[in-house]
């Protein structure tokens, strides 16, 4: 008869501060590779069991015997039981006799507890959950942060443990052609609606289900997906076994479905329920842009768009096995046609016409896909974060949308200044980071502390949920941290930052010890800028080395991860620095010219100080030394130089801001002051250079130079870092 191997250890196992938990009585399940133990699951839970038993089998090559409750064999060993109170009987019966309160409201369905007991002279190990997915997390939690692996043996220390999220909604927010988890092919970067899926058909299943595995692994519970169903990476088909495979994994998988703009429940393809297709059936649903144009997006007051939604609807939830939608209308959506109009003046509010515009859409959507779908998670998006304006006088919208919809507000810009005292005003509230994702250009940026604070301030502000972009893969060093960080945070807003570094990083990165050394690592790199720092990047590097050599095997793996992208960042940062010195050197080749006074359209004055001096101050400091219009969303901007007495010019430079996503002037036009009118000499359209750029024209004698910026990144403001007039040689080209 084989027997359960319980041990008392003593410190000489004590190879890592997460050591501890192992340090304790070992509950061994795997001996050299021989299984000690037996898993017995509940009805529902039989994926959670097939886990467990495929991570001890991968890490030991034991197969474990897994049957469901009523049909466990008598064994011996440890015997682990899996799944709640209701799905499996064994497990009840245990919990009760030890005890242990498995109470589902209390647990929720997500809660769940884990705990070494004794029963009939058995080593038992109760992984029990307020219901199926909180039994899952019950055993992704012990298989990331409590069990002990050496060579062919597994074992567990002392285990007592009772966890409930803090927040019921974990989700991750993705476009399908953006995805970069593995699948052959190069994603795109494309900020906003759209997007060409470029990638190999075969890639949206590979990255996607590789995602939700990692989701499943680390408590996330919804997958939003914009280009839900394509055409271009396998249509209906693919999707429909990407929504079981994630159903299984007690992930939802939450359709991005754009009620007017983003291609409604089709995003690409002939298909009925595609926007496009069904508007060239029905032009007369066209929306009309404020030009008084058709636009290719349905009209949202239209009853037949309404009832075309309905109808997708009830296709979508037929047909694929979802968790409920993320609703939006195109950001800032407003049709200007004739029903459009009069539907707004209806409704007696202040707010911006894109809140009515939403309301009249979504109102009746969200309707009939609650009648479909009672249990479905139903989310909205309205493309901004609330205001303590907002309190005293809640948008209309939030009266006329269902109240058991989900509204999500982008927290982004909020997190910058967070309103303590503020809070959202519908009955359910999730906010929305644009943080780690390649079209904001912070791929590679680290957010640890942001994490916490964001996960504090929203707990502190009531909202149930938080969603941020799942892009990029975890095998990039700050993207692992990024959702390991949201997992521990969304959970327990209340941890430290050194807590999760001790207790997390620290199984990953070869003890507590070395894995602190992270907290010196990131504030240097945490940023591009910090990053564009050839000398910041060198002492990560020196720093995350020495961390290296304090590690334990088991994380030299990660270490030599970090210090590769290191490495990398420091090399490139070296490169762009010569690169920009040497186009500085040419675009400001010449002899500057003395300018006697500046003026500017606009101007940012006051604490911020971007007045329009600053373009003739000599400092290209990123922000300080630029010359910025107020946040009044211009749609044009201009500078202008008056120099010091009439001279020969024959060039302009220009320093465009570093970062691409702030205010970096896009179209732009350079002119010349000559006998009092202005005579323009250079036009750009579509600029993406950063830093200086010079543009050279015939020599011509003036007393002055214009920059007028018609389009700048982002919109919200104009400006530009220097501007110079210079004379190249004698003044001719």
């Amino acid at each position: 008869m084989r027997r359960s191997r319980t041990w008392l250890v003593g410190p000489a196992i004590l190879l890592t501060a997460w050591g501890v938990a192992c340090a304790a009585e070992r509950l061994v399940l795997v001996e050299g590779g021989r299984p000690v133990c037996s898993i017995v699951h509940g009805q529902a839970d039989d994926f959670a069991a097939e886990r467990l038993a495929r991570w001890l089998e991968e890490r030991t090559g034991a197969s474990v015997t897994v049957a469901a409750a009523g049909k466990e064999s008598g064994g011996d060993g440890c015997l682990i039981l899996i799944g709640s109170a209701a799905s499996n009987t064994l497990l009840a019966k245990v919990a009760a006799e030890g005890g242990l309160d498995l109470d589902a409201g209390k647990l929720t369905e997500q809660g769940y507890v884990a705990k070494r007991l004794r029963h009939g002279g058995r080593d038992c190990l109760v992984l029990a959950g307020g219901g199926r997915d909180g039994a899952l997390h019950a055993v992704v939690d012990l298989i990331n942060w409590h069990l002990c692996h050496s060579g062919k043996d597994v074992w567990l220390g002392s285990l007592e443990a009772r966890q409930v999220p803090r927040f019921k909604y974990r989700w991750l927010w993705t476009w399908d052609h953006r995805m970069d988890w593995g699948g052959p092919g190069k994603p795109g970067t494309v900020m906003g609606g759209g997007g060409t899926f470029a990638k190999r058909p075969e890639a949206f299943l590979i990255d996607y289900k590789r995602c939700v595995d990692y989701m499943a692994d680390h408590k996330y519970n919804g997958l939003i997906i914009w280009g839900f169903v394509r055409d271009t990476h396998g249509g209906i088909e693919a999707t429909q076994e990407l929504c079981r495979y994630a159903s299984r994994r007690g992930v939802r998988i939450l359709p991005g479905v754009g009620t007017s703009g983003y291609a409604g429940y089709y995003f690409e393809g002939d298909h009925a329920f595609n926007a496009g297709t069904w508007l060239k059936k029905h032009p007369e649903c066209r929306s009309v842009a404020k030009n008084g144009r058709p636009r290719n997006a349905p009209c949202p007051s239209k009853k037949a768009t309404q009832d075309w939604l309905d109808d997708g609807a009830k296709w979508l939830f037929e047909t694929f096995e979802v968790g409920g939608v993320n609703l939006e209308m195109g950001d800032f959506f407003v049709c200007y046609c004739d029903d459009c109009k009069k539907a707004r003046s209806a409704i007696d509010s202040d707010e911006p016409d894109y809140y009515k515009d939403m309301a009249i859409s979504h109102m009746v959507t969200l309707k009939t896909m609650h009648r479909l779908a009672p249990e479905a998670w139903l989310s909205y998006a309205t493309y901004t974060g609330y205001t303590g304006e907002m309190m005293k006088t809640p948008p209309k919208f939030l009266s006329m949308i269902p109240e058991y919809a989900i509204c999500q507000w982008t927290l982004t810009g909020l997190a910058r200044k967070w309103p303590a005292d503020v809070r959202p005003m519908a009955k359910h509230n999730i906010g929305y980071l644009h943080w780690c994702n390649t079209s904001t250009h912070t791929e590679d940026d680290f957010y640890l502390w942001r994490v916490r604070d964001i996960c504090r301030q929203a707990a502190g502000a009531g909202c149930e949920g938080l969603d941020t972009y799942g892009e990029v893969s975890d095998e990039r060093v700050n993207a692992e941290i990024f959702y390991l960080a949201w997992e521990a945070f969304l959970w327990d807003p209340e941890m430290t930052v050194e807590r999760f570094v001790d207790e997390r990083l620290g199984r990953l990165y070869g003890g507590a010890e070395a894995a602190r050394a992270l907290l010196e690592i990131i504030p240097l790199v945490r940023t591009r800028g910090d990053r564009a720092v050839p000398e910041k990047c060198g002492k990560a590097r020196a720093i995350a080395a020495a961390a290296r050599a304090k590690s334990d095997a088991s994380g030299h793996v990660r270490w030599d991860r970090l210090i590769g992208e290191l490495e990398r960042h420091e090399r490139a940062a070296r490169e762009a620095i010569e690169a920009r010195r040497r186009e500085q050197a040419a675009a400001r080749e010449g002899q500057l010219v003395p300018v006697l006074s500046v003026r500017a359209s606009d101007e940012e004055a006051g604490a911020k100080n971007w007045t329009a001096s600053k373009a003739i101050d000599g400092s290209v400091e990123e922000p300080g030394g630029y010359w910025l219009t107020r946040h009044v969303h211009p749609k044009a901007a201009w500078i202008e130089l008056t120099l010091t007495e009439p001279t020969k010019v024959n060039r302009v430079a220009v320093f465009h801001q570093l970062n691409a996503g702030h205010y970096r002037s896009r179209d732009y036009a350079i002119s010349v002051r000559v006998e009092g009118q202005w005579r323009q000499v250079a036009s750009v359209r579509g600029n993406k250079r950063a830093g200086w750029v010079g543009h050279l024209f015939e020599g011509v004698v003036t007393d002055g130079v214009r920059l007028d910026i018609t389009r700048s990144e982002h919109g919200n403001r104009m400006g530009v870092g220097e501007v110079e007039a210079r004379t190249v040689g004698g003044g001719d080209r």
